[in-house]
């Protein structure tokens, strides 16, 4: 395959590429999420401008999505829908299926969750969800190991993003996580078909942003790493649905190489999110144990963001009020 860019690639058994074309409508896809992000933010200095700005970024996004759709379906096509490798052992039906369900189950719990919370971006939110997609994005760069056929364990590349939905919320947190996922598809890409590439890198990484889901519920108040814990394993379920169903429905070859049931072996495979999000919280509850931690990351986040006018209903009056005694006398919302 003659290629004009050597920025990405996926080998297949014949050793052809996935066309390096695909790397500019991802990458476009990936800024048109973050620029929605920031309009989002702007939208209430000039409401009618940044409106129109807000409906061109989503219309971007969704040409953005639709080119990279259809690009890696021509690729599909001519390189492993007859290929006599990937093909004998591809599920379609399931794979569509599985895709459907776990988008309706991220989003459905999301607003189930989140229902609450509301969708407004400061330039704190904004700011916060930069610094936190980048940190990940540089962290996910330490791997202790990776895999043959994609995949790694790091040194807690998700926690940044876990704390951004902790305290931001989990509407805000889905949004970031799905930036990320885009943004893990230019770095790390295993791709060879489309709705594979939307279980393992978008749907896979939003599950993420409902790390927080726990964050504000009373009963765990005194206990935020138990809260931390909760959404973590929740998320990282969600992260490992999507990896092993996309193994299960696109990846059968590698198992029948290996002389395994393609189940069995997309478990195994796949159990590295296991081991990625332990080293997360084990970090993540370290951290939360700390009081001056808590105090001036989190819980002083949170009264600003209550303060500001932006915060979750089900951050009380009264945790306002011990908050903002623990944290530099932070004004009362």
């Amino acid at each position: 395959m003659n290629n004009l860019f050597v920025l990405m690639a996926v080998k297949t058994s014949s050793g052809d590429e996935l066309p390096d074309l695909l790397f500019w409508p991802i990458f476009a896809l990936f800024i048109a999420l973050f620029a929605f992000m920031f309009l989002m933010y702007l939208r209430k200095r000039a409401p009618k401008t940044i409106g129109i700005c807000i409906y061109v970024a989503i219309g971007l996004c969704i040409v953005a999505t639709i080119v990279c759709i259809s690009l890696i379906g021509k690729y599909y096509v001519d390189n492993i829908k007859n290929d006599g490798y990937y093909s004998p052992y591809f599920k379609n039906a399931p794979l569509y299926i599985s895709a459907v369900v776990l988008i309706g189950a991220v989003i459905g719990l999301t607003f189930l969750l989140g229902r609450k919370e509301n969708f407004k971006f400061d330039s704190r939110s904004v700011a916060f969800g930069a610094v936190c997609i980048a940190m990940s994005f540089a962290l996910s760069y330490v791997r202790l190991f990776k895999l043959p056929q994609g995949g790694s364990v790091t040194l807690a590349s998700l926690l940044p993003l876990m704390l951004f939905s902790y305290i931001f919320g989990v509407k805000k947190g889905l949004l970031v996580g799905l930036i990320y996922g885009v943004l893990q598809a230019i770095q790390d890409p295993y791709i060879i078909h489309p709705v594979q590439f939307l279980l393992d890198y978008p749907i896979a990484f939003s599950a993420i942003g409902l790390s927080g889901a726990f964050a504000k519920f009373y009963v765990f108040k005194k206990l935020p790493q138990v809260s931390l814990l909760l959404g973590g394993i929740m998320a990282s379920v969600l992260r490992f649905m999507a990896h092993f169903l996309s193994g299960v429905c696109a990846f059968g070859a590698y198992a029948h190489d290996a002389g395994q049931n393609i189940y069995i072996y997309s478990l195994g495979y796949n159990s590295f999110v296991f081991v990625d999000i332990a080293i997360v919280l084990a970090v993540g509850m370290l951290l939360f144990s700390s009081k001056a931690f808590m105090n001036e990351v989190v819980y002083k986040q949170r009264a600003r963001v209550a303060s500001d006018g932006i915060a979750s209903a089900e951050v009380g009056n009264s945790e306002q009020s011990e908050v903002i005694s623990k944290n530099d006398n932070v004004e009362e919302s």
